[in-house]
């Protein structure tokens, strides 16, 4: 089995990830227990614990606050999809984004130290990196990303948006939420017209009552981004009373016909299925 780990920014990302390939990839999500996940991230006829459970004994819980102890510090394993027949699998990891790189180095590099040293259930991994271009834009991502991680992986200075890139241990990709044509924008600019399509009626009532209501102090006023969350999690409050972003694009939330049809969720399941396994070392466009 192959398998790909997807470093996403937030919990939010990682649904919107997870529900894309469902919809559009044939994937499950798996429902297993962390032991019983394909080795080497479960444990397996080599190990006595998976590397999920192995990282999970060794946080320093005791050196938490107490409020913090029931949440897992970045990089963290939140979700996986699966597709039998594909042979392939997705593990889906909440990074924290662009700013994160160290504590992300640090579980590749554990990955990579495991994978090597025995035969497991998963023979071949890559890494795919997704990020929202913010006001930055997609050049100045990518060349944060390039600094972060290419001296890791062997250098990525050709590497762009949509493109994987074969390197000198894994393959690896990147991909950047942003507005159609223009250089700037989040994964909230395509979760937009998903909900706006969706709940018609509560979605504009939503806009009016958070754009007619917020002050130039307020947090829904920063930018585009957190003016689109607090409109989508508005607008999902009848179904989901109190809670957050994700909650609201979730199983239970957004139909699947919204995913089907998105041209952002088609791109990203394009992306990630077109992981380059034993390609030469050159980049590949998939965007």
């Amino acid at each position: 089995m192959k398998a790909v780990l997807v470093f996403c920014e937030g919990t939010s990302d990682v649904v919107f990830v997870e529900r894309s390939l469902s919809a559009l990839g044939g994937y499950e999500r798996l429902q297993s227990s962390i032991r019983d996940l394909p080795s080497p991230f479960g444990a397996g006829k080599s190990l006595p614990k998976g590397l999920i459970a192995t990282r999970l004994a060794e946080r320093p819980f005791e050196d938490f606050a107490l409020r913090a102890s029931s949440y897992q510090p970045s990089p963290h394993f939140e979700s996986a999809v699966q597709s039998v027949v594909k042979d392939r699998m997705f593990l889906l990891i909440r990074a924290g984004g662009k700013t994160q790189a160290k504590a992300t180095l640090k579980l590749i590099q554990h990955v990579g130290a495991l994978m090597s040293e025995g035969e497991f259930d998963v023979t071949e991994h890559g890494a795919a990196f997704l990020f929202d271009a913010n006001a930055e834009g997609v050049g100045a991502t990518l060349e944060k990303f390039r600094k972060a991680y290419g001296t890791y992986f062997g250098g990525l200075v050709n590497t762009e948006h949509g493109q994987w890139t074969k390197t000198n241990s894994i393959p690896v990709g990147v991909y950047i939420f942003h507005k159609g044509a223009q250089e700037t924008g989040t994964l909230e600019d395509h979760l937009e017209p998903m909900v706006k399509s969706a709940w018609p009626d509560r979605y504009a009532n939503a806009l009016r009552f958070i754009d007619d209501n917020r002050k130039s102090d307020d947090k829904a006023s920063r930018n585009d981004a957190t003016r689109l969350k607090a409109i989508i999690t508005t607008a999902g409050q009848f179904r989901h009373p109190g809670n957050p972003l994700d909650t609201m694009i979730a199983r239970n939330g957004l139909p699947d016909v919204q995913f089907e049809e998105s041209a952002a969720s088609q791109a990203l399941v394009e992306f990630l299925e077109a992981t380059p396994w034993n390609a030469p070392p050159e980049a590949a466009d998939v965007a």
